[in-house]
């Protein structure tokens, strides 16, 4: 296992994990519920593993605390059978959008997959090969559900793409988006404030939070051998691992 078997919303687990202290969690209980997450399980199967199980489990996970993720934007974003174009160019973009990135903003971790949603365009598998579809709002929420099981270093690698290119253009951009907004009804102030809460929210989302907190989760105590015996003596009695 690495960072490319790492799925958006395990991401977001782990991320949420490390950045609330549970009273009372040990470092065995955060490595458990690591390893929970990332093997799609309960905390009651990683606990009925023999220590020798656990102990290889949790060595086949240590680059959560040993690597980092290597993000790569991608031009396509392939789920469970569906596959999605990732759209760079602002312009082939409605501009409203951009808008729901306002609101996705104030929790850019857990709204990865949202964000994603909004740069992407669905595809159909016809008898030619993959077609882009059309973009259907009403199924925002299906999208983003799709995107929580894509690779998370796809997704994230993309999202940042697609942010840097957009700070990079939108200054070009302006004038063309503030026609956009004006056709849609807004008067040429609240389009000139629009496009300056616009740039200052996607200003943000090129400093995207990563997995730093990991370093404090030591998984190699709990895969060194001599370390466990320690452990392995204080759980001989006990048939399930203390989770709580």
């Amino acid at each position: 296992m690495n960072w490319k078997d790492v799925t958006v919303w395990q991401w977001q687990q782990i991320q949420n994990l490390l950045s609330k202290e549970v009273e009372g969690d040990t470092e065995l209980d955060i490595a458990v519920k690591t390893l929970a997450i990332l093997k799609n399980q309960t905390e009651a199967q990683i606990d009925s593993l023999s220590i020798s199980d656990l102990k290889k489990e949790l060595e086949a996970i240590k680059f959560i605390t040993t690597t980092m993720p290597e993000p790569k934007p991608k031009d396509f974003i392939k789920i469970n059978g569906k596959m999605y174009r990732c759209i760079y160019d602002i312009k082939n973009l409605p501009y409203a959008r951009y808008l729901e990135s306002k609101h996705f903003g104030t929790d850019i971790a857990n709204n990865l997959h949202k964000i994603a949603a909004s740069m992407v365009m669905p595809m159909k598998l016809t008898w030619r090969g993959w077609k882009i579809a059309k973009y259907d709002a009403s199924k925002h929420e299906e999208y983003e559900n799709d995107l929580l099981e894509a690779s998370f270093e796809s997704v994230y690698g993309s999202i940042v793409f697609f942010c840097q290119v957009f700070a990079n253009s939108i200054i070009n951009s302006r004038d063309y988006l503030k026609e956009k907004l004006i056709m849609e009804g807004l008067i040429k102030e609240e389009a000139e404030l629009t496009m300056i809460t616009l740039c200052e929210h996607m200003d943000g989302f090129t400093k995207l939070p990563s997995l730093q907190n990991t370093n404090g989760l030591n998984l190699e105590k709990f895969t060194n051998l001599k370390q466990f015996k320690h452990l392995m003596t204080c759980l001989i009695s006990s048939p399930k691992m203390p989770t709580n």
